[in-house]
This record gives structure tokens, C-alpha cells and sequence, in this order.
């Protein structure tokens, strides 16, 4: 096990695991609500819900944030910082003859592609938070199902979903790291096991 000092500067020197660490922690902050019955059936307790949510989303693609800028940094990419958008970073990229770094973020985000994939659905749900509620309660067959209002699809409900999309954010920068050695961790990532602390019924 890592010496907590340890722990706290590969945090602080690591951006992108710092906005992991701290999604994670919204994570575990609901599944410990959930555990202790609040849900977001009541209000009171659903206000704490949409808190935690937002604050997870932010951080989660904060996470791709601080990689874009890390790209931008390491490749000597010479973009401002408000130019960093994931679009910008791929087309540059690609000017660069560097199509194999970020084929699959590329995908994911192409404008073109009326696909709507998983990324583009998590940018879309941070950015509709910031101005209403993107919980959704229903009741079905007995049973209360506690969604994404923008993501209809997913059969998921928030808590799976939101670990899913954690670990599926994980991967694609996992990926993109792995392919040039400029982008490397001074630290190598912790693994987390599924629900961070606990199993859902």
C-alpha cells in the first residue's frame, strides 16, 4: 500500500489522476447516500444528489481537460488555453500526422457523425446540469428507475452508469497515454474496483 504522502503528491503532480480521485469521491459520496436510503425520490435528499452529480460530471471531463492540455504542453502543440477543446486538439493532431494518437477520441467526438456516442452524451448532460435538472424518477412495475434525463437509451441507472463512464474515461485516456511516451505518468494509475468502496444491490 502507498504511503499516504505518496498518494497526495502523485495527486497534486498528476491532473488528470487528481480529477479521477476527485469523481471518484463524488461516486462514493452517492453510493453512501444511496446506502443510507437517500434517494432522489425526496427532495431534500435529491438536492444532495444533483450536487454530487454535477461536481462528478465537471471533474470526469475535467479529466480529458487536463489531457488535452498535456498534449497541447508535451507535442509542443502552441495552442491557448481556450482553444484546448477535444475538437481543436484532434484536428491539430491530425495536421500533424498524428491520426493514431486520438483515432478513438476522434470517433467518439466527430461533429460529422450523427452517432451520439458516449462521450458526446456525458458533455452534453455536464453542460444541460449547469442549468436544470438532469434527474430523472419514474416508477415502473412497482420499482423506481433513477436515470440521466438525456440519455434515454441507457438502461443504467446513475450510479452504474456514472462508474461505467468513469472507467470508460479512464480507458480512452489510458489508451491515448499508452500510444506516445511523451504523455506518460510519473506514476503509474491506481486501478479502483467497480462502485469505488462498495457492491449495489
Amino acid at each position: 500500500m502507498s504511503h499516504p504522502n505518496r498518494v497526495v503528491k502523485r495527486l497534486l503532480e498528476d491532473r488528470i489522476e487528481f480529477k479521477f480521485y476527485a469523481a471518484e469521491k463524488h461516486l462514493q459520496v452517492l453510493c453512501d447516500m444511496e446506502g443510507k436510503g437517500e434517494t432522489p425520490n425526496d427532495s431534500r435528499a435529491r438536492l444532495n444528489w444533483e450536487i454530487e452529480i454535477e461536481e462528478l460530471l465537471f471533474n470526469l471531463l475535467g479529466a480529458m481537460d487536463s489531457l488535452l492540455d498535456r498534449i497541447n504542453d508535451r507535442l509542443n502543440l502552441k495552442l491557448e488555453s481556450r482553444n484546448l477543446t477535444s475538437i481543436i486538439v484532434c484536428k491539430k493532431l491530425r495536421l500533424k500526422k498524428r491520426n493514431d494518437l486520438i483515432k478513438e477520441l476522434w470517433d467518439l467526438l466527430n461533429p460529422r457523425s450523427p452517432i451520439r456516442s458516449w462521450l458526446k452524451i456525458v458533455t452534453e448532460l455536464r453542460n444541460t446540469a449547469t442549468y436544470r435538472s438532469i434527474v430523472n424518477v419514474r416508477f415502473a412495475k412497482g420499482k423506481t428507475h433513477i436515470s440521466f434525463t438525456d440519455d434515454s437509451d441507457s438502461d443504467l441507472e446513475i450510479i452504474p452508469y456514472l462508474d461505467d463512464r468513469i472507467q470508460r474515461m479512464r480507458d480512452l485516456i489510458d489508451t491515448i497515454i499508452c500510444r506516445e511516451p511523451l504523455l506518460g505518468r510519473e506514476y503509474p494509475q491506481k486501478r479502483r474496483s467497480k462502485y469505488v468502496g462498495r457492491k449495489l444491490r
